[in-house]
């Protein structure tokens, strides 16, 4: 195991960003963890030092590299993307730009050796798949109806792109991103929520399509390992050349909990670590094409309205889609070079994440 030393992590008191924080203080408690974020306020941790910066300012970000001298920096910060929120320009701005301004002082740092980019395993450019690989093309246009991860993607190919293998006091960085699903645990302010406020509007009692596409899910603590593992092997690479097919540096990483789910089989499982009973639920069944015509057509209302400048949120096609569309990924790459495994079962994190909630 390679020891991490000083590692920033920005966006730590986010829900992915704080897991992190937990997962590496329970590695090591010696480590500097430092966390960069506009409000401290939340999941603060003692041993942690708290830096307020703004990812959108160069000169704030100088001030916070001055002051944590990262040998790691593990960028989280993102816009919510489920329920659907914000808009083109606010997404590029804080996923596009607020990446690059990080990666500029990273390589300036002579202390920095590594970086790692939370993207997203829904950057793939197509719609239903089924076992993706990192190599399949991404969806990477600025004007996509599908923004929120667009933008991701072409983040995740600036942070690929900054990789290099100089020295790390003449300039050098080695980068990776990782690629999470739909992520799901303890403080979970999106897809647990928002599945549990179905309950409240009586959806239960809907369903799109027949449920037959399959889904991946992974539990946040997983995700927050992979980025360690990933931490830990880009420092390896730093000092010493990584073996024929097991480089790290320069590469993407699909996580997920390899253990693809049908939507509404997961939603039952939420709703039932509530408390309710799903047994006897019989829901009305709307056919998929029928959602996903709806969901274009509140799509363009929405666009129409705003000028492009807004994506419908209640029903999107891109939320639809999530419903009755096969998305599994293939992750033997992070098994093979991260030696990653789902170390929470799908159930197991379900149950952490409701009772988080309550």
């Amino acid at each position: 195991m390679t020891n991490l030393h000083s590692v920033l992590v920005v966006g730590g008191c986010g829900f992915l960003g704080h897991h992190i924080v937990d997962c590496l203080l329970a590695r090591n408690e010696n480590i500097q963890i430092s966390v960069m974020g506009r409000s401290n306020t939340r999941h603060r941790r003692h041993q942690v030092q708290y830096l307020e910066g703004d990812l959108l300012s160069e000169r704030s970000i100088q001030s916070i590299f001055r002051q944590a001298n990262p040998q790691v920096v593990i960028n989280t910060v993102a816009p919510i993307t489920f329920p659907q929120n914000g808009t083109p320009d606010s997404h590029y701005q804080v996923n596009v730009d607020g990446t690059s301004n990080l990666l500029r002082p990273a390589a300036a740092c002579p202390f920095t050796a590594a970086f790692i980019y939370t993207s997203s395993a829904h950057t793939v450019l197509a719609t239903d798949y089924t076992d993706a690989k990192e190599s399949d093309p991404v969806d990477d246009h600025c004007d996509s109806r599908r923004f929120p991860t667009s933008t991701k993607a072409i983040a995740d190919a600036a942070t690929l792109a900054a990789n290099n293998a100089l020295r790390i006091e003449a300039g050098g960085l080695r980068t990776a991103t990782i690629r999470p699903c739909a992520m799901f645990g303890e403080d979970d302010s999106q897809l647990l929520p928002t599945v549990l406020s179905q309950l409240d509007h009586g959806q239960q009692n809907y369903q799109i399509g027949h449920n037959t596409a399959m889904y991946d899910f992974v539990y946040v603590g997983n995700v927050a390992e992979a980025h360690i593992l990933a931490a830990e092997a880009l420092v390896r690479e730093s000092a010493e050349a990584a073996e024929e097919g097991k480089k790290v540096s320069g590469e993407s990483f699909f996580i997920t909990n390899d253990d693809p789910q049908h939507f509404y089989d997961f939603m039952r499982k939420v709703w039932s670590a509530s408390g309710h009973d799903v047994s006897e639920l019989k829901p009305r069944l709307i056919p998929a094409k029928t959602a996903l015509g709806l969901g274009s057509a509140s799509d363009l209302a929405t666009w129409a309205f705003t000028l492009g400048g807004k994506s419908s949120s209640s029903l999107s096609r891109e939320s639809i889609e999530h419903l009755c569309l096969n998305r599994t990924h293939d992750i033997s790459k992070a098994k093979t070079r991260l030696h990653y495994t789902p170390l929470v079962s799908v159930d197991e994190g379900i149950q952490r994440g409701v009772e988080s909630l309550s």
